[in-house]
């Protein structure tokens, strides 16, 4: 049985979260159990892209603040070290750390920004899908690995949280190339498992003081959610936030894969706030409720009509500032530039993979359906959800 800490924590306030976390941890068995002196600490937040704090895309800084200090005062050495979407480089890296507040948190507490860009190979027999990986070499070097989630939706996948999260020990562009080898939805879930557990973080925290809903992981809508999480074990943390969301295991992929491979034992115990007083029972999910819908016509001649009731990105071209952040980003290459400079996508060949949206920092990408999907989603046609 996997133990989750679970403590209740309104506002960013900085003093606020440092007891809150204090807590969390106590839970566990307290930062001895996991830091001793000298040891060489990787933080593994969420810094998706250039987003400020309060758009909830991001792992929070006065989280990451926080954890920092405790880590500090049990005598770690601490490193941020993260692979956001995009290109992997220093220029990059830059921009994010100072766009999410990061490198404010790192001046103030010391601790070391990462411009390492080396990767280190793994070897994993014991795999499913993918048996040699690179992955950031700071993250490798480290004694202990920490992983900071943030609890968003997921336009792709369902959900994000600790597993999906250390998608980001891959460095750069090699993401786009395993969207592209693994275009369909249940093999990137187990592409997701292999990467979490060739990594395997000690500790993960989850900021769920502020999630996401709606089409996430970057450009949902904030909801203020008022908890923190953490466990030892990253299946069951997620678990655990899906059950609070309201979100069950069996429609994530990467949680109900997971389920599958025998690596989520869903008998766990909540320490510290009872989950059922932060149960929320109207988290807003749009893609749930459509791919539950699409399964009812997964069978006979109905199946020939799925490729077309997919939700598919839509480039808003008004609100386009031509950037060609889609275009470089686009696993398949199939956006190109328009003769009016804007970007066009090709549907015929687009893997639905979203990262274009999921980019996009300008919010002119939005998830669309055509009017067949809208008519045989609706929930006359396909039942209430």
């Amino acid at each position: 049985m996997q133990l989750v800490s679970l403590e209740r924590c309104d506002s960013y306030d900085e003093e606020v979260i440092y007891k809150a976390i204090e807590r969390l941890i106590d839970n566990l068995g307290g930062w001895k159990s996991f830091i001793r002196p000298g040891k060489k600490v990787a933080l593994k937040p969420n810094l998706l892209t250039f987003k400020k704090s309060e758009a909830a895309a991001t792992t929070h800084p006065s989280v990451v603040k926080a954890v920092i200090s405790q880590i500090q005062k049990a005598g770690g050495i601490v490193s941020i070290v993260e692979s956001p979407g995009g290109p992997y480089s220093t220029t990059i890296l830059k921009h994010v750390y100072k766009a999410t507040g990061i490198e404010r948190i790192a001046d103030q507490t010391g601790a070391v920004l990462n411009y390492d860009l080396r990767v280190s190979k793994i070897n994993r027999e014991q795999s499913k899908y993918i048996k040699q990986l690179e992955v950031l070499k700071p993250l490798i070097d480290a004694d202990i690995v920490i992983n900071l989630p943030k609890l968003k939706t997921h336009t792709m996948m369902t959900f994000t949280g600790a597993v999906k999260n250390m998608f980001g020990a891959i460095a750069g562009t090699a993401k786009a190339d395993m969207h592209l080898r693994m275009a369909d939805y249940i093999k990137f879930a187990d592409c997701l498992i292999d990467i979490f557990l060739s990594v395997k973080p000690t500790l993960n925290i989850m900021d769920a003081i502020d999630g996401m809903e709606g089409y996430g992981p970057n450009n949902g809508n904030p909801r203020h959610i008022g908890v923190l999480m953490a466990s030892t074990d990253g299946f069951s943390l997620d678990a655990a936030a899906l059950k609070m969301i309201g979100l069950s295991v069996e429609k994530v992929p990467v949680m109900f894969n997971a389920k599958e491979r025998k690596l989520l034992d869903e008998q766990i115990k909540i320490v510290g706030e009872p989950i059922e007083n932060v149960i929320i029972t109207d988290y807003n999910i749009p893609l749930l409720s459509e791919h539950e819908r699409a399964d009812k016509y997964d069978r006979g001649m109905m199946k020939h009509l799925k490729k077309w009731l997919r939700p598919r990105p839509e480039i808003q071209k008004s609100l386009c500032v031509e950037c060609g952040t889609c275009v470089g980003n686009c696993p398949p290459r199939v956006i190109t530039i328009d003769k009016d400079g804007k970007p066009d996508i090709d549907y015929q060949n687009c893997i639905r993979c979203f990262c274009c949206q999921e980019l996009c920092t300008h919010n002119a990408i939005t998830v669309n359906r055509s009017v067949l999907s809208k008519i045989m989603m609706h929930k006359n046609m396909a039942g209430q959800k």
